[in-house]
C-alpha cells in the first residue's frame, strides 16, 4: 500500500467522530501496520524520516487504531510529534485515565508544540468551517469572532470545546461542526507532514 491510497481512503470517511472508537478500516489498518515507510513512500526520496514517520502516525490516528498512532508520535521528539501527540490525547476520550486527564494529557503535549508551522492552515479551515453556518447560528458565530480576535490557531480552544462536548453542554450541531474541524484539521496536518518527508 502507497501513502497516497492510505490517504484516499481514510478521506471518505466521513463524519469522522470526536472520540476513538474502534479501527474505522481494519484492512487498512493491518496493511499500514505490515508496510515498512519506505513502502509507503515508493518511488519517492525521504528526506526527512521524521515527518514520514509523523505522516504514518497522523494515518493510524485517523484510522483510529489510538495505540498505533500514540506509540508512533511518542517516539518522535519533535513538535510535530508532539503535535500528532497532542491529538491523540484529545480524541482519546474516556479510554484510560478518564477525559479530563486525557484532555490535559493533550494541553501539556500542545504547550510543547508552540506556534506550529501548519497552524495557519488550520486556522483558515477552521474559520471556512464555522462561517459556513451562516449567522443564524449562535455557538459558530461566537466561536468564529474568539479566533479573529486571537489571529491565530488556538489548539486550545478545541481542546476546550472537546471537553464541553464531552461534559453534553453542545449541540449536536455544534459537535458536528468539531468533528469537521478536526478531520480537516488531520488531513491538513498529514499531507503537511507527506510534503515536509519527500519535499
Amino acid at each position: 500500500m502507497r501513502f497516497d491510497q492510505a490517504l484516499e481512503r481514510l478521506r471518505e470517511r466521513s463524519p469522522v467522530p470526536m472520540f476513538v472508537s474502534d479501527v474505522w478500516d481494519d484492512d487498512l489498518d493491518r496493511r499500514l501496520r505490515s508496510a515498512a515507510v519506505e513502502e509507503l513512500f515508493e518511488g519517492l526520496t525521504i528526506r526527512d524520516p521524521h515527518m514520514a514517520a509523523c505522516a504514518v502516525a497522523g494515518l493510524h490516528v485517523w484510522n483510529d487504531n489510538f495505540d498505533a498512532g500514540h506509540d508512533l508520535c511518542q517516539a518522535i521528539k519533535t513538535v510535530t510529534g508532539s503535535y500528532w501527540h497532542g491529538i491523540c490525547h484529545r480524541r482519546e476520550g474516556h479510554r484510560g485515565s478518564g477525559v479530563e486527564s486525557n484532555l490535559g494529557n493533550a494541553r501539556y503535549w500542545f504547550r510543547q508544540v508552540g506556534d506550529h508551522p501548519a497552524f495557519d492552515g488550520v486556522y483558515h479551515s477552521a474559520l471556512r468551517v464555522l462561517d459556513g453556518t451562516g449567522s443564524g447560528f449562535r455557538w459558530a458565530t461566537e466561536a468564529a469572532g474568539q479566533l479573529r480576535e486571537r489571529r491565530k490557531w488556538d489548539p486550545f480552544a478545541l481542546i476546550d470545546w472537546f471537553g464541553q462536548a464531552e461534559a453534553q453542554v453542545l449541540s449536536t450541531q455544534t459537535q458536528v461542526l468539531l468533528e469537521e474541524i478536526q478531520w480537516r484539521e488531520m488531513d491538513l496536518l498529514v499531507s503537511w507532514c507527506c510534503a515536509k518527508a519527500v519535499g
